[in-house]
């Protein structure tokens, strides 16, 4: 079976190599984006399976980004990182609470 892909968005470059790290030992295909361009450019390229957006980026980008992805990969998942508790997310199928850590996270990606 091969690994499930996950585009992985955020601006905080030391918080998306510690991401790519654990979710790469946790069997994951990560491509992390630093820039919000080079994750719409994989988005368009049709590499769907889970798209992480971190919230370190500004709303209208993290929006902008989630409705390239449901256009582009319909089936795919959109998982938030959010640095605040909230009851559900605008444009996400879920998110998960920063400080709750890599299992939390992996938990949240592996979620039908």
């Amino acid at each position: 079976m091969p690994a499930l892909k996950v585009i992985s968005v955020g601006s905080d470059p030391e918080l998306l190599w510690l991401r790519n790290a654990a979710l790469k030992s946790a069997g994951f295909d990560v491509e992390s984006a630093e820039h919000h361009d080079h994750a719409l450019a994989a988005i368009q390229r049709g590499h769907c399976g889970t798209l992480l957006i971190c919230y370190s980026l500004k709303e209208p980008i993290r929006q902008a980004l989630a409705d390239a992805f449901r256009k582009h990969c319909p089936e795919g998942r959109i998982v938030e990182i959010t640095n605040e508790r909230m009851e559900k997310s605008d444009f996400a199928d879920t998110f998960v609470y920063g400080v709750e850590g890599p299992e939390a996270l992996i938990e949240a990606i592996r979620r039908d």
